[in-house]
């Protein structure tokens, strides 16, 4: 009996105490969850000013052509020649100023860049390849500078940037034809030199990635490709015939000359003006 009893008591007291932690637990106010912790979002809106360096490869066809012609010295035929390609390559570096204006993900922008670059190639003749082109004839084409206007548009993901870029690209390019003089059939040619600098115009494409170091510091790299079509070059007058040598016939010649370039630049770049930061959470 007593045995009984206790073990209702005990029983009776676990509910009470059970009962009495739930009505106080209830009682107790609830914890409140922490609040998100906004972070400062990148912000690519802004102009900035830079440097670059970096690497470039040419590719250069070069057709050259003299003219039939008729004068003192008797009739010459016309000729040509096919120097082939050439690629040459060289370090190129400069500068580039632009802006930026970004709306969520999407980024816009506009740049100009100008590099410096020293880049050619020389063809000196050996032997008798065609009609009127003897040994020592020798054809040159140089490159010293480059610039474009360009505009980018980008997808940013917070301090990086993967962005595509296009426009208009500028070069010069310098041909200088050297004729040069000799005996032959017993009588001496003259000979001559001519140096004829385009500034060309062409086309350009190109992808880069960017990356925020600081605020205001970015760094990139970015690859391009550029087209200039053909340009033809005046090659001077070629003494092509002679009577008892006195009498000279002079033929007009020119260059044809095909270039398109492609480039890969490291860039660095310092912001001046940021947006307003963007909070993310």
């Amino acid at each position: 009996m007593r045995a009984n009893f206790g073990w209702a008591l005990a029983s009776v007291v676990s509910a009470g105490v059970i009962g009495l932690g739930g009505a106080l637990a209830a009682d107790l106010p609830l914890k409140a969850r922490p609040m998100p912790v906004a972070v400062a979002a990148y912000n690519w809106t802004g102009c900035y000013v830079g440097g670059n360096i970096g690497g470039k490869w040419a590719r250069e066809g070069d057709v050259v052509n003299i003219a039939a012609a008729t004068g003192p010295g008797g009739p010459s035929p016309a000729s040509s020649l096919d120097l082939g390609t050439a690629t040459p390559s060289a370090f190129i570096g400069g500068g580039q100023v632009g802006c930026n204006w970004q709306s969520g993900h999407l980024v816009l922008g506009i740049e100009g860049d100008a590099e410096a670059q020293h880049y050619g190639r020389t063809t000196t003749l050996v032997g008798f390849p065609a009609v009127l082109f003897v040994p020592g004839d020798t054809f040159d084409l140089r490159s010293d500078w480059q610039a474009s206007v360009r505009g980018r548009i980008g997808y940013a993901w917070d301090r990086t940037l993967l962005y595509v870029t296009g426009g208009v690209a500028f070069t010069d390019l310098r041909a200088t034809t050297t004729w040069v003089p000799g005996v032959f059939g017993g009588f001496a040619f003259p000979g001559t030199i001519t140096s004829q600098t385009k500034d060309l115009v062409g086309g350009t494409v190109g992808v880069g990635v960017e990356q925020a170091i600081t605020d205001n510091f970015t760094v990139g790299v970015e690859g391009r490709y550029t087209w200039y079509g053909s340009q033809t070059f005046d090659g001077g007058q070629l003494a092509t015939s002679t009577i008892r040598g006195v009498l000279f016939t002079f033929a007009p010649t020119s260059r044809d000359v095909r270039l398109e370039t492609a480039e890969v630049l490291l860039k660095a770049n310092w912001k001046f003006n940021s947006g307003p930061v963007v909070a993310k959470y």
